[in-house]
């Protein structure tokens, strides 16, 4: 069956949690509490939405956050614009745990999420606006050393893995492409690069997520749509979005089936907000298919 052409069978996604962010990002699962961790990059907020209660919070970061992901130790890894610190409710953020990469005004983080090693991969990018390529992929080691993995990269997305480790997804999003790598789990390297999916002109591919069974579900930034592609990169399944932007799914939920999505209302014209009232919300819809197992930062 054409994938396509299937869309009309899925039911909609609905909203969880109307935060209106400007740019929401990073959905983060956590399995120990079952809550919903999310970002608004721009308004600089930590998000949560908790589906066994119902319980919404926001909490003012105060610096842009780029990415969050679970940490072993209990609670999470908030990465800021000059590096990472822990976070759980009842302290909030701690002192900086590991420096920012590089030392430059002009870059924040984007994006990032953790190995089954307890490796946190991450990218920086260019928050002036003018597109600079001067980003990059890195790799923070559980000794809490960081190597720079990748030069030149305009908007990293994409970082994830599939559920053995032993291919790693990546992407600069301005290629319109998302690669895949083989993996060594063992001593974190990439090698044998090669297109995974490739985008028309006009779509970008943003943050994927992973299911158990190998699948990636990638967001479709004016694509509204978050599509599953097999694990050889064939287009299985669409998911009908209403939102031009969204920007990363997660699977999680009390049942692990549950695809939320982040969404940005940020570029978006005042014809295209009224159009699309839960741009810049957290979405959810179940897709029967639980997410890969959950792999937690070891700093």
């Amino acid at each position: 069956m054409d994938a396509r052409r299937d869309q009309d069978l899925e039911p909609q996604a609905v909203v969880v949690h109307d935060a209106n962010a400007l740019t929401g990002e990073c959905p983060c699962w956590d399995p120990r509490s079952d809550v919903l961790w999310w970002i608004d990059i721009q308004g600089q907020r930590l998000l949560s939405f908790s589906p066994r209660s119902g319980e919404r919070r926001a909490v003012n970061l105060p610096l842009m956050p780029g990415l969050i992901t679970n940490r072993r130790a209990g609670g999470l890894i908030v990465g800021l614009e000059d590096g990472f610190y822990a976070f759980d409710l009842a302290k909030g953020l701690s002192a900086r745990l590991v420096a920012a990469a590089e030392e430059d005004g002009r870059l924040r983080l984007n994006d990032g999420k953790a190995d089954l090693r307890g490796r946190l991969w991450f990218g920086s990018m260019d928050k002036t606006g003018g597109g600079g390529r001067w980003g990059g992929l890195f790799v923070l080691d559980t000794d809490g050393s960081v190597r720079k993995i990748l030069s030149d990269i305009t908007i990293p997305n994409a970082i994830a893995w599939s559920p053995d480790g032993s291919v790693f997804y990546f992407s600069d999003s301005v290629t319109k492409t998302i690669d895949a790598y083989d993996y060594d789990l063992n001593t974190g390297s990439l090698s044998h690069k090669c297109p995974f999916a490739v985008y028309d002109e006009g779509e970008t591919p943003d943050g994927v997520c992973i299911d158990r069974e190998g699948g990636v579900w990638i967001a479709v930034v004016h694509g509204n749509r978050v599509e599953r592609r097999l694990p050889d990169g064939r287009l299985d399944r669409i998911v009908p979005l209403q939102v031009s932007r969204p920007t990363m799914p997660m699977l999680g939920g009390v049942n692990g089936s549950t695809l939320f999505v982040t969404s940005q209302r940020r570029f978006l014209t005042t014809a295209e907000l009224a159009a699309q009232p839960a741009a810049g919300d957290l979405l959810a819809i179940d897709v029967g298919i639980p997410a890969a197992p959950c792999a937690m930062a070891a700093i």
